[in-house]
């Protein structure tokens, strides 16, 4: 009855407007929607690198978390008062249904990043720039995040439970081997655009783990020597109130569904120093059992770390332990720990290595990769997803992917 009311005052509003809009055409252009061809020129570089740079800030976090929750380190649980998403559990036991709606909304958002970031180069190239500063711009920034984008469709999506990869634009499935191969295409093409040396080590350090997710050590090896510099910023996707971050919202101060794995606990409590990168609260569930939760990410606008120079240390030191690079392993990991307070380690062994990458990248996206990777057993049943499922939209939509 209510629809049927609804429609009775809304026809004759539209029959109104319709009837007289051939007599309201002197009026000025709509200021709050930008023309899309206005959008490519030299004036509006910095301003569509920027709406690039937004949408990674929103997925970023977004992706890492769940990947963190399909991995052995965060899990969801009912017996958390504030945890009430279906979907989350079913990421946490890789039994994910293909119209999983957080998996989707996740896709989605991941192809939009993977979009502006490619229109942008697009928009790039037909821009007759009298400034060389906003073509390298464009350019940097159009392949980093494209590269990003193609990185995070490997590692984090499947079409089945073991064969990861994604798809571009409605076109045939891509194998994440050849998505990797793109992104670190994509990487160089940024290390070209810049003089940046910070910049220049960042996307460095980005080929390194491109290679580290195919098993392709030796191939990370001179990228991970030219990569991140103790000392230098992380790099991370920034977030604000409005823009929250992932971690915040749903594993975090923000609302507890996703908790840490109990061994985030021993591992502060073997060692409290731990707690200068293990940061942790507890919560009580239902049940009175204790659940521990991140607080890595206090606020809701806090920074997303995806890349530093701690994990680049620790990607040399493995090379090293695997033969693939030369060098001090065990002063590799020692600079890292040292950067906490921590003591030295004696010795090093890749065992030991994985340890230390599961403290050093908590709740950063890592583990999945880890995992899948071999680096590190996995911890459910051979059966289920190790990576999230290209969603039911996608399949539908996809002519590529029918009866896939």
């Amino acid at each position: 009855m209510k629809k049927i009311k609804y429609l009775l005052l809304v026809l004759p509003l539209f029959l109104f407007i319709s009837a007289c809009e051939d007599y309201i055409t002197d009026v000025e252009p709509l200021i709050d929607v930008v023309q899309d061809n206005l959008l490519t020129s030299e004036a509006q570089t910095e301003f569509v690198v920027r709406g690039v740079q937004q949408r990674f800030s929103v997925v970023a976090s977004q992706i890492a978390c769940q990947m963190d929750l399909l991995s052995d380190q965060m899990a969801y649980t009912s017996d958390i008062a504030s945890a009430s998403f279906p979907t989350f559990e079913e990421i946490d036991k890789g039994a994910i249904v293909l119209n999983n709606a957080t998996t989707t909304g996740t896709y989605r958002q991941l192809g939009e990043l993977r979009f502006f970031a490619d229109d942008l180069i697009r928009r790039a190239g037909q821009i007759s720039f009298t400034d060389p500063a906003k073509k390298s711009l464009a350019e940097f920034n159009g392949n980093l995040y494209g590269g990003i984008a193609r990185f995070y469709l490997a590692t984090a999506f499947g079409l089945n439970q073991n064969q990861p990869g994604g798809t571009i634009d409605n076109g045939p499935f891509i194998p994440a081997a050849t998505l990797l191969d793109q992104a670190i295409e994509k990487y160089n093409a940024a290390l070209n655009a810049t003089t940046d040396a910070y910049n220049k080590r960042v996307v460095n350090s980005l080929i390194a783990k491109a290679y580290f997710a195919k098993g392709q050590y030796a191939q990370a090896a001179t990228f991970a020597a030219n990569g991140m510099a103790s000392g230098d910023a992380n790099f991370n996707a920034l977030n604000s109130d409005v823009s929250n971050i992932y971690y915040w919202g749903f594993a975090g101060a923000g609302r507890v569904q996703i908790y840490v794995a109990d061994r985030f606990n021993d591992y502060v409590t073997a060692d409290s120093k731990e707690t200068a990168r293990i940061k942790i609260n507890s919560v009580k569930g239902t049940s009175g059992k204790t659940y521990y939760w991140q607080t890595k990410y206090p606020d809701k606008g806090s920074p997303f770390i995806v890349m530093t120079w701690k994990e680049n240390n620790l990607m040399r030191a493995e090379l090293i332990l695997r033969g693939n690079a030369t060098g001090d392993a065990l002063a590799l990991v020692n600079a890292v720990r040292a950067s906490y307070g921590l003591n030295n380690l004696t010795t090093i062994d890749l065992n030991t290595l994985m340890v230390e990458r599961d403290k050093e990248m908590f709740c950063q996206g890592t583990r999945l990769i880890d995992q899948n990777r071999g680096a590190v057993p996995w911890h459910l049943a051979a059966t289920t997803w190790r990576y999230m499922p290209i969603p039911q939209t996608e399949r539908d939509a996809n002519p590529n992917l029918k009866g896939l």
